[in-house]
């Protein structure tokens, strides 16, 4: 038995449109912090909890329209409804859950598998009590899930019928210590009170505390004590009742023992053993998680001695365990260190597997969300408009495709996109290096704002910009040009061009020429064919401008690397010293190479010639539509970025630049860049969690 769905109406911050959360066996809710992720877990508990507080319906769980004030209101409704499938039956397995809600199934359709429909309805009304009045409901709906809920459709859920489904919920501020003693209600407590004692048992142990008790007050000053005591209560109570106070080890009987019962943990640095509050809070944070664990097993251990031995009293166990028990656990990463996330997410997935058990996770840490895989992410985020939580799964291609395993790797490598303000999706190595300072000449401090830069290598980012238009984060797009180069220059704009249309805007957006008419398809599919030559380079640049408006930028005319060069060659001159640098036989350094023997001198055209070749690739161009300079240029990109490493070298040569001389400049490209960055930032121009 598995939860699958949940399915919110007015509850806290989801709003009167129906929200549905997918659930998988193990379900990560991630975003930032208050967009929604606590309340999800909360209207779990609504339906599952176990005690009257968990599970009582407040005032303060009914969702207020952001355009109205509490007092406005007179009445509201809410409804969380849960969908339960039973993939037991699929694999023809003896179930412990089915034949207790069998008689609740529901089939879709013909050889469909069955499911489980469980409904909250709560009402509230104002009256002279300052919380309203609220009355709350359960039923089982025997509905499919398109078909209209009618009366004769809903049957009332009775506790006992609710008490086969449990949550165990771990809070994001941790109380391991309440929950290690056995205090009615705690995880320690479920796990003894099953335990078969018989009356044997029983008698042994009470002799035992006799004996303890009897060699206790043999002790000559336990017995003044005593004494003593029993004196003084005499001068002020002579009644029959309770006329006799005596002191005692132990427990008088079984019952008192169990309640004293607590964990201890040994061998430690001192003589004696550590209570659970003498332990670290990382320590206890990992133990608490153990402990759900070792209750999970101790509930499997039941069930298995339940279908092998119908006598109770020849069990080790006298318990019905739930049907399900669904972990609830927030920001599992708190208090525990980083090189220990691993073991904890994989023993968590470990117990998601379990047939009577579930797991659902809340984080806002990448630490976290790097090791879950995608598809069991919900992203949640509010929005700022309404101040409604919107939930969304993290789409992925088809895992069929070669695309899949390139993208969700990347996604993984760098899960803080899914906590962004914004996301700026560049390259590689360099952007990462040289857009922070970018947007730091602008006054954006990129941890400060919740700017995520991204490298994708410039593959597959059509999948990226689906997820991120689908998540609802603003992103911005820097992309190689790679003009001259094997499938860049109009290569790069047909495919930018193409993705957008497959995004939904429309061709006649896109498309239009300039005698209004839209391109045909046959010329769009032909676009990476058009020549450079003549006026192609102008036209070129303006069908870059013109997707500057979908917030797609290029690094023109080749890539981020020449683009800097260009702009701050003496920087980049002086990280090398007089004994580095290009060579010519006859010449000597080219960094000493005067204008002069730079047209008269063969041997240095020929190493032009020679580093066009290297820096456009084999199937690349000849150079002719770049300039004098950025021809020569190529040998130092060449030596730089070919034959060097290229982050060090933007490292060292940025580390040499003042503000006021990177400012001044800047790339027009890198200016349009942080102006957009600006205004999407901007509250009034954004909308999310």
């Amino acid at each position: 038995m598995k939860l699958r769905k949940l399915k919110l109406k007015n509850f806290r911050c989801f709003g009167p449109e129906e929200t549905i959360i997918d659930f998988n066996d193990l379900t990560t809710i991630i975003g930032a912090n208050s967009a929604g992720k606590t309340a999800i877990m909360h209207a779990l508990i609504k339906l599952f909890g176990d005690t009257g507080n968990e599970k009582e319906v407040l005032r303060s769980d009914f969702h207020i329209p952001m355009n109205k004030k509490p007092d406005e209101i007179l009445k509201n409704n809410l409804s969380i409804e849960a969908m339960f499938e039973f993939p037991e039956l699929k694999e023809d397995k003896e179930s412990y859950a089915v034949p207790i809600y069998y008689e609740n199934f529901i089939v879709s359709a013909p050889g469909q598998p069955p499911f489980m429909r469980v409904l909250l309805e709560a009402t509230w009304q104002q009256s002279s009590n300052p919380e309203g009045i609220i009355d709350s409901k359960f039923y089982f709906l025997k509905a499919k899930e398109d078909e209209e809920i009618k009366e004769e459709k809903m049957k009332a859920m009775t506790k006992h019928d609710r008490s086969h489904i449990k949550v165990i919920y771990v809070p994001a501020v941790r109380e391991p210590s309440s929950q290690l003693r056995n205090a009615s209600g705690t995880l320690l407590w479920r796990a003894l009170k099953g335990i078969v004692w018989t009356e044997k048992d029983k008698q042994g142990i009470q002799k035992q505390i006799d004996l303890v008790d009897e060699t206790f007050s043999l002790q000559p000053g336990v017995s003044l004590i005593q004494k003593t005591i029993f004196d003084q209560w005499q001068n002020y109570h002579n009644e029959e009742r309770y006329n006799n106070a005596s002191i005692k080890f132990s427990s008088t009987d079984l019952e008192n023992i169990l309640k004293k019962v607590e964990v201890e943990f040994t061998p430690t640095e001192t003589d004696r053993a550590y209570k659970i509050d003498s332990l670290g809070d990382g320590l206890r944070s990992l133990f608490y998680l153990s402990l759900v664990d070792s209750l999970l097993e101790i509930e499997n251990s039941a069930l298995n001695e339940m279908s092998k031995q119908p006598e109770i009293d020849k069990r080790i166990f006298n318990i019905e365990p739930p049907a399900l028990t669904l972990i609830a656990i927030e920001e599992p990463e708190n208090h525990i260190g980083p090189q220990l996330l691993g073991k904890v997410i994989k023993n968590l997935e470990r117990i998601a597997r379990r047939e009577n058990s579930q797991t659902m996770l809340t984080s806002h840490n990448p630490s976290i969300v790097k090791r879950i895989d995608p598809v069991n992410l919900r992203h949640v985020r509010m929005c700022r408009k309404t101040f409604k939580t919107i939930v969304n799964k993290i789409t992925l291609p088809s895992d069929k495709t070669a695309e899949f395993k390139y993208v969700k790797e990347a996604v993984q490598a760098y899960p803080e996109i899914y906590f962004s303000s914004l996301v700026i999706l560049g390259e590689g190595d360099s952007e990462e290096i040289i857009l922070p300072k970018v947007l730091e000449s602008s006054g954006k401090d990129i941890d400060a704002n919740g700017i995520a830069i991204v490298p994708l290598g410039g593959r597959h980012v059509n999948h990226f910009w689906r997820l991120l238009n689908q998540l609802e984060i603003p992103h911005i797009t820097l992309l190689d040009l790679d003009r001259e180069r094997y499938g860049g220059g109009w290569g790069r704009i047909q495919y930018v061009l193409k993705q957008l249309i497959g995004l939904g805007i429309p061709k006649d957006q896109l498309l239009k020429l300039k005698d209004g008419r839209v391109m045909l398809d046959k010329d769009l599919e032909r676009m990476h064919e058009k020549s450079l030559e003549g006026n192609g380079v102008t036209i070129l640049n303006k069908w870059i401008k013109f997707l500057e408006k979908y917030n797609v930028f290029f690094s023109n005319p080749l890539d981020i690397d020449f683009l800097m060069l260009e702009a701050f060659k003496s920087y980049y001159l002086d990280t090398i010293n007089e004994n580095e640098g290009p060579f010519i036989k006859g010449l000597g350094k080219i960094k000493n190479i005067t204008e002069v023997q730079q047209i008269e001198s063969a041997d240095y055209q020929a190493r032009v010639q020679e580093d066009i070749k290297k820096t456009l690739k084999t199937e690349g161009g000849d150079g002719s539509t770049y300039t004098k300079s950025q021809k020569g240029l190529m040998i130092w990109y060449s030596y730089f970025f070919l034959s060097r490493g290229k982050p060090s070298t933007h490292i060292l040569a940025i580390s040499l630049m003042d503000s006021q001389a990177f400012s001044e400049k800047l790339p027009r490209v890198f200016r349009e860049i942080t102006k957009v960055s600006n205004k999407l930032l901007t509250p009034l121009n954004r909308d999310l969690g």
